[in-house]
């Protein structure tokens, strides 16, 4: 993305049919933002609006407004689908967005472990990726027992690792 106070909600992918339909990988958990008439921009600075949308094998098939054929659905390919941030919807207290905790410094015992680069997303729980100074990556099990706080006004998040994580 080349933005970055946009936050990645989508990636177009190939086109489906001869009507300008794409494939777009979802990667937003807010249905709002792929419902009819909402406008996504392209990572290009594109501004489109949906038209329709619907499931498909995992995937959304979206028909934008003014992309009315395959040529045209093609352009598209490979684009991000990005939002504002201030467009997501409050969550309960506790809980955030991914774009939210990126980039926080993650501390343990008052010193500093790294920068939370990257969150992955697994059925079980997530696992933050820290980047450290070091050069290598240290993964952090996104568990209450180990995540201690999230601190958003002071950029910080908290953590007491056990015994072979560190």
């Amino acid at each position: 993305m080349d933005n970055k106070d946009q936050v990645l909600v989508g990636i177009i992918g190939s086109a489906h049919g001869v009507d300008g339909r794409v494939k777009v990988l979802c990667l937003s958990d807010n249905p709002q933002r792929f419902a009819a008439s909402a406008v996504l921009t392209t990572n290009k600075g594109r501004q489109l609006t949906i038209e329709s949308v619907s499931a498909h094998k995992g995937m959304l098939l979206v028909k934008f407004a003014g992309v009315d054929d395959r040529t045209a659905a093609e352009k598209l390919r490979d684009s991000e689908l990005v939002a504002d941030p201030q467009s997501a919807p409050p969550l309960p207290e506790g809980e955030y967005y991914h774009f939210q905790l990126e980039g926080l410094e993650v501390i343990e015992n008052g010193v500093k472990l790294g920068r939370l680069k990257e969150i992955l997303s697994y059925s079980a729980n997530d696992i933050y990726v820290v980047s450290r100074e070091e050069g290598n990556d240290l993964l952090i099990p996104a568990l209450k027992s180990i995540v201690k706080s999230i601190d958003l006004t002071n950029g910080t998040i908290t953590v007491e690792l056990p015994e072979g994580l560190k």
